[in-house]
């Protein structure tokens, strides 16, 4: 949908991508609705480039805090892309114990040094025991979005 300020406002689950990704993360978590994408084109410079601005709202039921992102591209489809890859890696480290055993607890971390970054790769045998094909899809469509970027 495209606002009357030029604004298109989406939930970027018309392809498969990482926009989708963080969805089923969401999802998995609790949220009844997917997050919704407000982007823009822009000149700056000369240079054609474009906004995008995505929300998780506070969580239903725990509280948790709303999480913005924020991203400046230059073509919307990548843009969304990347917005979501920001919002699932800042999703995953505010709450890394909720997705620990899932394949999404093998997203990147803002801090590859980190103790439960660490303890998470250590342990990854485990997320591979319990649904082999479910981590094997998720971290091949993951490496499949991140690609595209």
């Amino acid at each position: 949908m495209i606002d009357q300020q030029g604004h298109v406002h989406s939930a970027c689950l018309h392809w498969d991508g990482l926009p989708r990704r963080l969805w089923e993360l969401l999802s998995a978590a609790g949220y009844p609705q997917p997050p919704l994408y407000d982007g823009h084109d822009f000149v700056e410079s000369g240079v054609r480039r474009c906004s995008v601005t995505m929300v998780i709202p506070q969580h239903p039921l725990n509280g948790w805090e709303p999480i913005v992102t924020q991203v400046i591209g230059h073509h919307l489809l990548d843009t969304w892309e990347l917005t979501a890859m920001r919002a699932m890696t800042t999703f995953c480290s505010l709450h890394p114990l909720e997705f620990v055993l899932s394949a999404f607890g093998l997203f990147p971390a803002h801090d590859p040094a980190g103790p439960l970054w660490l303890d998470r790769m250590a342990h990854v045998d485990a997320v591979a025991t319990l649904n082999p094909v479910g981590a094997l899809w998720t971290i091949a469509l993951c490496v499949d979005g991140l690609y595209r970027l």
